[in-house]
């Protein structure tokens, strides 16, 4: 009887979806814009919209273009504290420099306030390697990098112990300037 019952429940929704499908009637769709035309139920007038014409460099429509005028700014990836864990976090920098790295840090709470940059080199280790995806014709490898960053007055931010906090710096800035290593000394 259960079995019965469920059957007869399985065909009576197929047959309720089939009989709610769309039809493709025209008369059906010529009644339908013309309601859609005419007014809505709150007695408002509905005007049929035109497709917006769109700019043939970038696609989006003209009412979306980028501002011209806007600031074109250096994205750049920090190590810092997010809900209780070390994670990466993607800001933004006017220039990519070394103090403005050490600003992000700072600002985002790996290191102090009192860190200060003392110098910052790179140096190639006279290795390459294979060019990822995106290099240029002629450019099949290339040259692995190391840096070397000095600071003063160190001080690891809230949620870190120093090592932790100089490692996060270490590795910003190696991600940052596409270095295999970044060796960090405090003065």
């Amino acid at each position: 009887m259960k079995k019965f019952i469920a059957m007869l429940l399985l065909a009576i929704a197929v047959l309720s979806v089939v009989g709610c499908g769309s039809k493709s009637n025209s008369k059906h769709d010529e009644t339908a814009k013309e309601k859609t035309k005419e007014t809505a139920p709150d007695g408002s007038i509905i005007e049929e919209s035109t497709a917006e014409e769109t700019n043939p460099e970038n696609g989006l429509p003209l009412s979306k273009q980028p501002d011209p005028n806007a600031p074109v700014l250096d994205t750049v990836v920090v190590y810092a504290m997010v809900n209780g864990s070390m994670s990466q976090v993607m800001d933004s920098v006017d220039e990519l420099t070394e103090q403005a790295l050490l600003d992000k840090l700072i600002e985002l709470g790996t290191v102090g306030a009192t860190t200060k940059l003392v110098s910052f080199e790179t140096e190639e280790t006279g290795e390459t390697q294979p060019a990822g995806p995106g290099a240029t014709e002629g450019q099949q490898t290339m040259t692995i990098k190391k840096g070397k960053l000095v600071l003063s007055d160190f001080a690891a931010g809230e949620n870190f112990d120093e090592e932790t906090a100089k490692q996060a710096v270490a590795d910003t800035y190696a991600l940052n300037y596409e270095l295999s290593e970044c060796e960090v000394t405090i003065q």
